[in-house]
């Protein structure tokens, strides 16, 4: 049996805490461990009381959520983080800290329950990764990335990828790319970030320049010197390479080829 997951709210209105409080109490599998009404107090609360998720609002006093966002993920074991806000533009800002997930207020107890799933999973996958019994606060060493802010060449306007809908990265000219359905979009995340968060979800390095989208492989096809490329299910994508030093991983991932 999953022990309660230890929830962390943050809001600098108390009575948005107590309607979120009393809406999570609702949820057996959850319990409400502290408040904090601004980001300082966020901040020392989290490591104080070691929450596994934390409930951010993003207008609050000292710091705002995102700042507090950043913060927390530069502790060796973080907290998952979900913001709950009036505002609707930082949905971009908060995925680029690593939110799990970004609720609009008033907070709907359906939606919030979409939320709850998605924590849980994160908690399950957490312990079962890491073989214990317990939470441990280990859920954002992999597969935490739900979102990836990107942006298209010669444009700033940033936009969120669905990893799922990715094909593959690669990296090139100091700058890492996300190919999906023939076009490119730079990320701010390095080659190595990115397949440490995306392992579970099915990515894995298949050469020092590329991370493919396991799911996306139709085959691999055999070249000299003991390379092969990878050929795509997207008609759009190119072919991706696949070198030596990664061709046994990705041979066990995809079960032979």
């Amino acid at each position: 049996m999953m022990p309660k997951i230890k929830v962390l709210l943050a809001d600098d209105e108390p009575l948005a805490r107590e309607d979120l409080a009393r809406m999570i109490s609702d949820e057996t599998d959850f319990e409400v461990t502290g408040q904090a009404g601004d980001g300082r107090l966020a901040l020392e609360a989290v490591r104080r009381l070691k929450p596994d998720v934390v409930f951010l609002d993003i207008d609050m006093p000292f710091l705002n959520g995102i700042e507090v966002a950043l913060e927390l993920a530069k502790d060796p074991a973080p907290p998952l983080v979900v913001f709950s806000t009036a505002f609707d533009q930082y949905a971009v800002d908060a995925f680029e800290a690593n939110a799990l997930d970004y609720i609009l207020k008033p907070c709907r107890q359906d939606r919030l329950k979409k939320a709850l799933e998605k924590i849980k999973k994160h908690c399950l996958a957490g312990q079962k990764q890491t073989g214990l019994g317990k939470l441990e606060g280990s859920f954002l060493k992999k597969g935490l990335i739900q979102k990836i802010a990107a942006r298209q060449k010669n444009s700033k306007e940033k936009m969120v990828l669905d990893p799922d809908e990715i094909d593959f990265f690669h990296a090139e000219s100091a700058e890492v790319f996300a190919h999906i359905k023939g076009q490119d979009f730079i990320v701010s995340l390095t080659l190595k970030e990115l397949a440490e968060g995306l392992e579970v979800r099915g990515f894995a390095q298949c050469h020092k320049a590329y991370l493919v989208n396991l799911s996306r492989v139709q085959k691999i096809s055999p070249l000299f010197s003991g390379n092969y490329q990878i050929i795509l299910k997207t008609s759009e994508a190119p072919k991706v390479p696949l070198s030596r030093r990664y061709a046994g991983h990705i041979r066990s991932q995809l079960g032979g080829w």
